[in-house]
C-alpha cells in the first residue's frame, strides 16, 4: 500500500493544469492557420511556377521545336505542372472564400467542403500528375544519355529517381494530415 500513497501523494503535486482558451486565443490560432494555409498555397504555386520557367527555359536552350523523346517528354512536364499551378490557384481561391468570422457550423461545414476538394485533387489529379510527370522525366532521359557523359547521366537518373521516390513519399504524408483534418471536420458537423 506505501507504493499506492506514493503515487497518490504524486499525483496530487501537479498542477491542475485546465485548458481555458480564450475567444480571443482561439481567434489568434484560427488567424495564424489561415495565414499558414495561404502561405502554403502561395508557396507551392511559386515553387511550381518556377520548376516551369526552368523547363521552359529547357526547352528553348535545347531547341525542343522537332517532334521526338525530348520534346513530348518536356512538354508533358510543362503542361501537367501548369495544370497543377492551376489545381493549387483554385484550391486558394476556395480557400481564401472561407471566412472566419461565420457561425462555427457553417465555418465548420465550408471547411469540409474545402478538404473534400483537396481531397479529390491529392488522391485524382496529383497520381495523374505524378505519374505522367514520371513518364515525361522517363522520355528525357533517352536525349540527356545522347548528349551527357555517362557520369553525368547516371547522376540525372539517380537524382530524378530519387528525388521523385521522395517527393512521392512527401505527398504521401500531406495526403494522410489532411484527410485526418478531413475525418476531424465531418465530427464537427
Amino acid at each position: 500500500m506505501e507504493t499506492f500513497d506514493e503515487l497518490q501523494t504524486i499525483w496530487n503535486k501537479q498542477a491542475n493544469i485546465v485548458g481555458k482558451a480564450s475567444a480571443e486565443e482561439l481567434m489568434k490560432k484560427g488567424e495564424a492557420y489561415i495565414k499558414k494555409v495561404h502561405a502554403g498555397h502561395w508557396g507551392t504555386i511559386a515553387i511550381i511556377s518556377i520548376l516551369v520557367i526552368v523547363l521552359i527555359g529547357y526547352f528553348v536552350w535545347m531547341k525542343a521545336y522537332q517532334m521526338n523523346g525530348l520534346m513530348i517528354g518536356l512538354t508533358l512536364m510543362i503542361v501537367v505542372m501548369i495544370v497543377r499551378v492551376i489545381l493549387e490557384w483554385v484550391s486558394a481561391n476556395r480557400f481564401r472564400s472561407i471566412r472566419p468570422d461565420i457561425s462555427l457550423a457553417d465555418f465548420s461545414a465550408k471547411m469540409h467542403w474545402y478538404y473534400a476538394w483537396r481531397k479529390k485533387v491529392h488522391t485524382l489529379f496529383i497520381p495523374v500528375i505524378y505519374i505522367l510527370y514520371v513518364i515525361g522525366f522517363t522520355l528525357l532521359l533517352p536525349a540527356l544519355k545522347a548528349n551527357l557523359s555517362h557520369g553525368m547521366y547516371l547522376y540525372c537518373v539517380i537524382s530524378g529517381y530519387g528525388f521523385l521516390t521522395l517527393f512521392a513519399l512527401f505527398l504521401l504524408r500531406i495526403l494522410r494530415k489532411e484527410m485526418k483534418l478531413l475525418e476531424f471536420l465531418k465530427g464537427l458537423t
